[in-house]
């Protein structure tokens, strides 16, 4: 199994030259972008998210959780055996969906130092998708490696980018991320699978991880809250287990350059995916497409136009 680093050192070695500790800790995976904007990165003081967002984000999921605050337009994934043993709801609500009109994590996803780092990796007209609060509470299981492109009738590939910052510490014991480096590179989608179907639903994996992503090539990303990973819809990773008493949280958002487009998946390792999404939305008395799904639960951050 691939050992654990500090994520200090993971971002040393992926821009290849030291942090000073006032800069925003960036992890760029493994050739994800120039050396030039790699200098560019790692010079600049980022104390991102900023402190209202850290600050008041775990209270703040807490009340969401709760219903103490209302936000109709978030909607809320459960982990169906932590539900189903009558917990609160904090420690089975996994994530909290389509946060691009929260008051507190609006901040966040459309903090301009962070669209300014963005802008500098997919270009200057931004449309941010899949903006989600993900919990790992004590007693979730493992998430199997998987790509995030899986999910997404959008490209080119390479115009998307995930943004990932971690709220509460993420370390081995509690969950934290583990990547592949350099996985992205070969550009090629593989195929996933329904793994976890019971519990939660798209918990998919890779189909054949053994192979395609066996554990000695893991690298565990342990970070500290407002620790922030960047990386591309083809980098495949996961999370492990929570084994602690303590809860995992982190706030994540993918952006996309809005001159992309929708693409039918239909004859792709993506259909399964689209089929099961739109017999969810059939079951909820809705009749959107795939597709018009992520029209929905997308929101235009910066620029002047959009193609999505």
């Amino acid at each position: 199994m691939g050992g654990g680093i500090s994520f200090q050192h993971f971002v040393a070695a992926c821009l290849k030259q030291p942090l000073n500790a006032a800069v925003l800790c960036l992890a760029v995976i493994n050739g994800l972008v120039t050396d030039r904007a790699s200098k560019r990165l790692s010079s600049k003081e980022l104390p991102l998210p900023p402190p209202k967002v850290l600050g008041s984000s775990v209270t703040h999921f807490t009340q969401l959780c709760e219903g103490s605050v209302g936000n109709k337009h978030v909607s809320f994934v459960k982990d169906r055996s932590l539900y189903e043993e009558g917990l609160k709801a904090e420690y089975y609500i996994n994530k909290i969906q389509d946060l691009f009109y929260d008051e507190v994590y609006t901040t966040y996803i459309e903090d301009r130092r962070l669209l300014d780092i963005i802008s500098q990796l997919i270009g200057d007209e931004i449309t941010a998708i899949n903006s989600m609060i993900i919990n790992k509470p004590p007693g979730t299981i493992e998430h199997s490696s998987h790509q995030d492109l899986m999910y997404f009738p959008i490209r080119p590939a390479n115009k998307i980018i995930g943004v990932w910052t971690a709220i509460d510490p993420a370390t081995i014991d509690n969950g934290c991320l583990y990547v592949i480096p350099g996985s992205h590179k070969a550009e090629l989608l593989y195929n996933h699978v329904d793994v976890e179907s019971k519990n939660k639903l798209l918990f998919h994996g890779i189909q054949r991880e053994e192979y395609i992503a066996p554990k000695e090539k893991w690298v565990y990303i342990e970070m500290e809250p407002g620790d922030t990973l960047i990386f591309n819809p083809y980098l495949v990773h996961g999370s492990g287990a929570n084994n602690t008493q303590y809860f995992r949280k982190a706030l994540t958002c993918h952006y996309v350059n809005s001159m992309c487009h929708y693409v039918d998946v239909t004859g792709t390792c993506q259909e399964e995916i689209k089929s099961i999404v739109e017999a969810e939305i059939k079951r909820l008395g809705g009749e959107l497409s795939f597709i018009d799904l992520w029209r929905v639960k997308s929101k235009k951050v910066r620029g002047v136009k959009s193609n999505l």
